[in-house]
Order: C-alpha cells, then structure tokens, then sequence
C-alpha cells in the first residue's frame, strides 16, 4: 500500500487540528497508508482512524539533534515505502528530514503559513485586518498540492474513547438532574496575554449558577493550574476538579457530554471545538483572524474587545509577545457580566 507521510510535532492545539483534516483525506483515499509523525503524546487524536497510524518521534531522546532526525529518517523509511511527503509543521527539523528524504527522490510538499499575513495583521502600525485561512484550511492546501483533495466532515472529530474511565470517574458526582447543563471551565493558555484574569472566573460563575442549575468540570495541568482550581472547586458545590484526575483519552471522552466550553484561546478551546461541543472564548492579544479560531463555531461566541476601540489588537499571532500598551488592556476590559451573559445566552438555547 501506497504511504504519505505526514509532519506535525507539535503544538498539541496545531497536532488536534489536523485530525479532522487526516480523517478527511483517510476515507478519501482508502488505497493509501497516512502514517502521521507526531510526538507520541498527540496520538490519542487519531486513535481508531481507519487507514491511519501514528509514528512517534522521540525529539528529546532517539530523534534529537542531527544525527537523531538522521535516525528518525532511516526509521521511516524501514516502516515501508513512501509516496509523498506532507509537512504541515514547517520548521527547521522537517526541512532537515525533507532534505534526507529527497536523496531517495521521495516528493514533499510544505504548509504555507502565512507569515507576511500575519505580521501585516498583527504589527503596532498600519495594521491589514481581514480573516486568513484557518490552519485546518492551509492543511488542506497543503494536501491539495500534493494532489490530495478532501472534504471535511462534520464534528466531533475524535474517534477514541474511554467510557468506562469516565463512567467511574462520573459516578463520584451526583446524577445529572434533567435541567441541569454540564459547563467546561479551561480558564488557562499558555502566554499571559491569551488569558483573562483568573479573579475573575469565579464572579462569572456565580452569576451563572444563580440563573442556572450548573455542574462545572475544571480543565487544567500542572501542580500550580491544579491549585488556582481548588478554589474554584472549595468555592461551588457544583465544581468537578477534572485536571489531574484522568487520562488524556478520557478527558477527550468527558468533553463531548458538555452543553458548553468556557475557555481562552487555547489547546482546550480546539479540543471542545473539534468535539462538537458550544464554545465560549475569550481573546485578548490574539484574534481569531489569524487562523487560529475555534473550527465551527460563531465569531459572536469569541469574546473580545473590539478593535475600534483598541487599535492595538491583535498584536501577536500566538500571544507569546509584550502587551504594546503595558496594561493587558484587551483582557482587563472584559468583565464577568459580560462573559456570564453571553454563556447564559448559549446555555439556554441548548
């Protein structure tokens, strides 16, 4: 059988939003093998996708450094024979391995990212807004010049399960009352600037609970996320800590039974998105014009500070860069009422 290999180390939001896009191409072409090579962590995304296996690339140990992805290239091409290369990652290392493979005359084909794009939509003057592609739609291209064309279908995307992890894990809390919404809260992101002020979750909350009957599942990871959410969870009843308690499988598991997602521009916004699942999100120094909105969901759902009224947003891609102003301005403007009201909104029409 036929081979592409597929590049996309990392980042765990960037490896979830190839998932629908390997899906796609995988029921379109049922005569190819699609062997992604991922880090090993990210291959829970593709579990159970026919026609689909994952390779993992140890980068911090077999396949570090030079000789590493030398290693890595040899290790490839022992899995069996390749077709085409598809690089949707685009950086240093896949160069490196394109460049090994071309020795063998294996074709590649390159992600086009955008970069003067996005500079020009997020550099301090004369800024160009307007919408670019979406990540999952510069995937596609990127197929589509290899040859590769699909259509994508309809969320949720993941096909692993972990029901019984999550049954036991469920039955800890009281059973789900016939009016009650399960709310997701991920209040965090990588970069300070992607992320509303954590003091202020827990008025929004409350404003929702008092309207609503609410269980509220907190996502997170790592030891100091884990205990800003202990308060969440000593401050409500209805609060179900979930960071810390389950397997990555299973968590992908509980997110589909979600009425809603409360997030920031983050991993755990692409997983709900891609799940099927309503999601609520708060932007500050990034802006979903940049690619990088959740898949499917309404712009009235995207919370954030209009740019008329902050001429400097978005001014940042992936929100890794000083706020031009000092004061976190497109974030701080934000108030729970705002945020409540607009969650209360989507709850109900559920």
């Amino acid at each position: 059988m036929k081979q592409l290999l597929i590049f996309r180390f990392s980042a765990m939001g960037d490896v979830a939003l190839l998932t629908p896009v390997i899906r796609a191409i995988a029921e379109a072409y049922p005569d190819r093998q699609l062997t992604v090579v991922t880090r090993q962590k990210f291959a829970v995304f593709f579990e159970g996708l026919p026609g689909v296996r994952v390779f993992g690339a140890d980068l911090d140990g077999r396949h570090q450094g030079m000789a590493g992805l030398y290693r890595l290239h040899l290790d490839l091409k022992q899995a069996g024979p390749i077709e085409y290369i598809i690089d949707t990652h685009q950086n240093l290392r896949t160069a490196i391995l394109k460049t090994f493979f071309r020795f063998s005359g294996i074709p590649s084909v390159t992600l086009d990212k955008g970069r003067q794009e996005k500079k020009a939509l997020t550099r301090q003057e004369n800024k160009i807004r307007r919408p670019l592609p979406h990540s999952m739609e510069r995937y596609l291209d990127t197929f589509n010049r290899a040859g590769y064309t699909a259509t994508l279908g309809a969320a949720p995307y993941f096909a692993t399960s972990a029901e019984t992890e999550v049954q036991a894990f469920l039955k800890n809390i009281p059973a789900k009352k016939s009016n009650e919404v399960w709310l997701g809260v991920a209040p965090f992101a990588q970069h300070e600037p992607k992320m509303w002020p954590f003091e202020r979750i827990q008025p929004t909350l409350e404003l929702i609970r008092q309207q609503r009957p609410v269980r509220i599942f907190l996502f997170g990871g790592g030891s100091a996320e884990v205990a800003q959410l202990q308060t969440l969870e000593n401050a409500f009843p209805e609060a179900v800590l979930v960071a810390g308690k389950l397997s990555f499988r299973a968590e992908l598991t509980l997110i589909r039974q979600l009425e809603l997602m409360l997030c920031m521009d983050s991993g755990n916004m692409h997983l709900a998105a891609l799940s099927g699942v309503p999601v609520l999100s708060i932007w500050g120094a990034t802006h979903p014009y940049a690619g990088f909105g959740p898949w499917g969901q309404s712009e009235a759902n995207m919370i954030q500070v209009s740019p008329d009224e902050l001429s400097c947003r978005p001014c940042s891609v992936f929100g890794n860069k000083p706020c031009f102003r000092g004061d976190l301005a497109c974030m701080h403007w934000i108030t729970p009422e705002q945020v409540a009201k607009r969650a209360l909104q989507l709850l109900d029409s559920h």
